[in-house]
């Protein structure tokens, strides 16, 4: 890899290995003002160019102008002399850099201080008795409770069986053995080719995880994860570099699965009360992919015998 921006980028930020926890360093801020400021071009903005420029995107200087900020101001939030910056002044770089409404939510979290660096998620990983409930009554639907980490902490059989039947469906009771979804897509090749368009998969993964990271800059587990997945995976680290962000609420995935075969699904995320992530897929009532996604149900009903 090359270039101070790559290097920012393979962790969220040392927050959590400069002065273990005790000082938190925001070096990810400066690394994402880079990166988005590199993408724009002048023309995009309404300024006048005149001659050959050596940097991509916009100067720093030009970015401070269209922001209403010195450039003496953001060339230190950019070379990370200055970590935070008041919501005013990053709303302000936000619609200079013209970052989307995710890009925008994201650049807020990074560039405000934590107020309780050390505090878990409110969860603590573990899930409720009625989200388990609610999981398990999902018969119709792929359903599981994620962390933000992305780990499994809870699935219904059709999630299981449509997503990694070849995993202990228990695995989630376990935290030694609890499936991460970024890491299944990534290092799994079993769930890698369930994903018909898998550019489109891998970029939605990685883009998804950074905006999650932004609320957990200083959670080591995270760390950890993204550094295994750097260190096993090529494609992960070249999009992690990139710094794009996006929620993904919503929207289609076109599975290719062995047994119910060509699957178009619909998929929701929602956030609960106790900070874990409830993740949905369904298919169109009434559609050819229903038929095909309720063989699924119709398998896990005779293995259980019920």
């Amino acid at each position: 890899m090359e270039g101070a921006a790559e290097q920012d980028a393979l962790l969220i930020g040392r927050d959590f290995i400069i002065g273990g926890m005790e000082q938190i360093v925001n070096t990810d801020l400066g690394g994402y003002l880079r990166q988005m400021r590199e993408r724009v071009r002048p023309e995009q903005t309404g300024l006048q160019t005149f001659g050959s420029r050596r940097v991509p995107g916009l100067r720093r200087e030009e970015v401070a102008t269209l922001a209403g900020v010195s450039q003496t101001y953001y060339t230190r939030l950019e070379q990370s002399q200055t970590a935070h910056a008041s919501p005013q002044v990053l709303l302000s770089l936000a619609r200079a850099l013209r970052l989307s409404p995710d890009e925008r939510d994201y650049l807020l979290k990074i560039g405000t201080p934590l107020q309780n660096p050390q505090e878990r998620a409110p969860g603590g990983d573990q899930v409720s008795p009625a989200t388990r409930m609610l999981v398990k009554s999902l018969g119709n639907v792929a359903a599981a409770v994620l962390n933000h980490r992305c780990d499994i902490l809870s699935w219904n059989p059709l999630y299981h069986r449509l997503l990694a039947p070849h995993l202990d469906f228990t695995a989630p009771d376990h935290p030694a053995q609890r499936p991460n979804v970024i890491k299944l897509n990534f290092l799994d090749a079993t769930v890698r080719s369930l994903y018909a368009d898998w550019p489109a998969e891998s970029e939605a993964n990685v883009t998804y995880l950074r905006f999650l990271s932004g609320n957990h800059r200083h959670d080591p587990q995270l760390a950890e994860l993204i550094g295994e997945l750097t260190i096993h995976s090529e494609e992960f680290t070249s999009l992690w570099c990139r710094q794009r962000v996006s929620s993904c609420i919503e929207g289609t995935k076109l599975l290719t699965h062995p047994t119910a075969g060509t699957l178009e699904l619909l998929y929701q995320s929602a956030h609960l009360q106790d900070g874990n992530i409830l993740k949905l897929y369904y298919a169109e009532p009434n559609s050819p992919h229903e038929t095909a996604l309720q063989l699924l149900t119709t398998d896990d009903d005779r293995s259980s015998g019920r």
